[in-house]
């Protein structure tokens, strides 16, 4: 059963990120491409999966600089 509080900790997670304009998105991502999604954060060039595809469609769609640990 799932526990009470950490699911309203989830809830106002996602309704703070929703009220920052976030948008919650789902995707398949092929094997290949999350292996090196890992890589990259295993490496430490991001601080997470979540920074890594960030950068990603910033990159490919908003042409935003964006900074990376390196």
């Amino acid at each position: 059963m799932p526990d009470a509080k950490q699911a309203q900790r989830v809830q106002r997670f996602r309704q703070s990120r929703r009220e920052r304009g976030d948008k919650e998105m789902n995707v398949w991502v092929p094997g290949m491409i999350s292996a090196a999604i890992d890589e990259a954060v295993e490496n430490g060039r991001f601080k997470s999966r979540q920074d890594a595809i960030t950068h990603a469609l910033e990159t490919a769609f908003a042409h935003k600089e964006r900074n990376v640990v390196t």
